[in-house]
């Protein structure tokens, strides 16, 4: 009677080990769904704030010794470079993006020639041997015939330069960024060069 009873505790012992066995399995791989869960959700949510991003605040820069003026996004950084030299030459760069290849630059330069025309300043900025030119056009830049061009070239970079000249200078707007990241904050570039200013 004892060997009967051992038997059958063997039998729910093999059971119970069974049940255990299958609650675990049923609860890790209800935990493993709850964290896909949390992690979409998360992950919606950070597409939620990059929408949000891209139509963030914007600051204005005033530049009043160049006489210039535009918007950039409150949550960029800001490097001004233009008192190194006598032309301007001011970065606005993301400050999320860790790989330091995307920015807007804005300079204002001297023309190397007295009355340079935009079509002899256009002639001087393209560079056929170290740029693919992707897109070539007229447009105008703070109201005034100008110039763009996007090209990428060999170091896997992407950019579109605006620029158009008066009085004896010229004023350039870059965005560069990894072919791969260009799309993602060209409404943000596009907006600063629509937000851009010559105010003297």
């Amino acid at each position: 009677m004892i060997k009967l009873c051992y038997s059958c505790g063997k039998k729910d012992l093999l059971l119970f080990g069974f049940l255990i066995i299958l609650i675990t399995t049923l609860l890790s791989t209800s935990f493993t769904n709850q964290h896909q869960t949390i992690t979409i959700a998360q992950t919606n949510d950070d597409i939620n704030n990059n929408n949000i991003n891209n139509n963030s605040t914007f600051k204005l820069y005033e530049n009043p010794t160049y006489g210039i003026q535009i918007q950039y996004p409150s949550d960029w950084g800001r490097l001004d470079l233009s008192f190194l030299q006598d032309s301007a030459d001011i970065d606005f760069y993301p400050l999320s993006d860790t790989s330091l290849a995307k920015n807007v630059k804005l300079q204002v330069n001297n023309l190397p020639f007295h009355n340079m025309t935009l079509e002899e300043y256009t002639n001087t900025q393209i560079n056929p041997t170290e740029e693919i030119l992707l897109e070539s056009n007229t447009t105008t830049l703070a109201d005034i015939p100008g110039y763009k061009i996007v090209f990428t070239n060999v170091a896997g970079l992407k950019t579109m330069q605006v620029w158009t000249i008066k009085d004896d200078k010229a004023y350039i707007i870059t965005y560069v960024a990894k072919e791969e990241d260009y799309e993602n904050d060209l409404q943000i570039a596009q907006k600063m060069i629509d937000s851009f200013e010559i105010t003297k």
